[in-house]
C-alpha cells in the first residue's frame, strides 16, 4: 500500500524537512484485486472517450447496434493510434534513452520500477492519445467563453516555406514551455494539485521510464492551464494544438533518463537530464526548482532555476511514499483528498468549540 507522511492538516508536500524523517517507505506489495479494477477503470476511461470522441456516423449507413458502433470507433482509434509517427518517434525516444542508460548512468540503480512503469505508461499514451479531441474541444470552449482568440494575430501557418515551418515550431515551442512551467509550479505550489502531480514524483529510480509515470488527473487539466491559455494568445494550427499533448514528452524521455550528462555553462538554454534531476531530488535546497521542460532560461527569469553543480546527480522521490501497483497509482490523490478533506473537517470542528 501507499505509505505517507501526513502534516497535521492532511496536507504533504515534496521534501519538506518535517517528511525526511518518517519511516522508511514499505517494500513494493504484490498486485491485487485493487490494481485489476484500477486497470478496469482505465479501460473504462478509454472507452468512454473513444464513444465521446472518435465515432462518427456516416449519413445513409445501415445502423449499428450501441456496441457495433463502439466497436467501430474502438478500430479507428487504435488503427490511428497505431500507424501514428508520434507513437513511433516516442518509443524511438524511450529506446535511445534506455540504451544511454546502460552506457552513461548518473546513478547505479536498480530496475525495478520497469514492471510497473513502461504498463502504466502504456495505458497512459493509450489515454491521452483517447481524449486528446475532447481535450481541443473544451479549451475551444473556454476560449469562447472568454472571447479572446489569438489576441498577438499571429498565423504559423507555414504553408510550404521552410524558415516559416522553423519559426512556428519555435513560436510553439517557447509558448508552451512558457505555460507549462506556470502549470507545473502550480501543481508544486498548490496542496490540491500537488496530490495528483506527486506520482510522478515518487519514483526513487528516475529513469527514461518516468516519463510518462503521470496520473491522469494531470491531463484532463490540460485543456484549462495550457491549451485554452496558449489558444488566446496565438492560433495555432491543429496540428500543433495536438502535439501540445505528445510534443514535450519527446524531450522529457531524454531529461527524466538516469545519464551523466549536463549541459555546464549553456545550463540555461536548454534543459538537460543533470537540470531535471534536480527538479526531482529529494534533498531540501534543491526544493522547487527547475520548472521547465525544455528551456531554463524561464527558471531563470522567474526565481526558480538551480544551476546543477559539476557532478551533482542527487537521488529522487518523494519521502515515505512508494507507488507499488496499479492501485496506487489510480488512488493516490484521491485517497491523499480524502486526507485532506478529513483534516480540515477535524480542524474546522476544532474551531467552532
Amino acid at each position: 500500500m501507499t505509505q505517507i507522511a501526513v502534516r497535521e492538516d492532511g496536507t504533504q508536500g515534496r521534501g519538506r524537512p518535517q517528511d525526511q524523517a518518517t519511516a522508511p517507505a514499505s517494500a513494493p506489495q504484490p498486485a491485487s484485486w485493487r490494481s485489476v479494477a484500477a486497470v478496469a477503470g482505465f479501460a473504462a476511461m478509454i472507452s468512454l472517450a473513444v464513444w465521446l470522441a472518435w465515432i462518427e456516423p456516416e449519413e445513409g449507413s445501415q445502423a449499428l447496434s450501441i456496441a457495433g458502433t463502439w466497436l467501430v470507433g474502438l478500430q479507428s482509434f487504435f488503427a490511428e493510434f497505431y500507424q501514428s509517427l508520434d507513437i513511433q518517434l516516442l518509443l524511438a525516444m524511450c529506446a535511445v534513452g534506455l540504451l544511454l542508460e546502460r552506457l552513461i548512468p548518473a546513478r547505479r540503480q536498480t530496475l525495478s520500477n520497469y514492471t510497473f512503469n513502461i504498463p502504466y505508461s502504456a495505458m497512459i499514451l493509450i489515454f491521452v492519445g483517447a481524449i486528446i479531441p475532447l481535450q481541443v474541444a473544451v479549451a475551444d470552449l473556454l476560449v469562447g467563453q472568454i472571447g479572446w482568440r489569438n489576441i498577438f494575430g499571429l498565423n504559423l501557418e507555414p504553408g510550404d516555406s521552410i524558415p516559416l515551418a522553423i519559426l512556428g515550431m519555435a513560436i510553439t515551442a517557447l509558448a508552451i514551455d512558457f505555460f507549462f512551467y506556470w502549470f507545473h509550479r502550480c501543481q508544486h505550489s498548490s496542496d490540491i494539485l500537488w496530490q495528483a502531480h506527486m506520482l510522478h514524483h515518487s519514483d526513487m529510480t528516475l529513469n527514461v521510464t518516468t516519463t510518462h509515470r503521470v496520473h491522469f488527473v494531470e491531463h484532463l487539466l490540460t485543456p484549462i492551464f495550457m491549451i485554452a491559455p496558449i489558444m488566446v494568445f496565438v492560433d495555432l494550427p491543429p496540428k500543433d494544438i495536438y502535439w501540445i499533448a505528445i510534443l514535450p514528452s519527446m524531450w522529457s524521455y531524454f531529461v527524466h533518463a538516469n545519464v551523466r550528462i549536463g549541459f555546464g555553462k549553456l545550463w540555461w538554454l536548454l534543459s538537460s537530464p543533470q537540470y531535471h534531476r534536480i527538479h526531482h531530488s529529494i534533498l531540501p535546497e534543491h526544493r522547487n526548482k527547475n520548472f521547465a521542460v525544455w528551456f531554463p532560461f524561464y527558471d531563470a527569469m522567474f526565481g526558480t532555476a538551480y544551476a546543477p553543480k559539476p557532478g551533482e546527480y542527487p537521488e529522487t522521490g518523494v519521502a515515505g511514499v512508494t507507488v507499488a501497483n496499479m492501485s496506487d497509482a489510480f488512488m493516490l490523490p484521491f485517497a491523499r483528498w480524502w486526507t485532506m478533506s478529513k483534516g480540515t473537517m477535524r480542524r474546522l470542528a476544532n474551531q467552532a468549540r
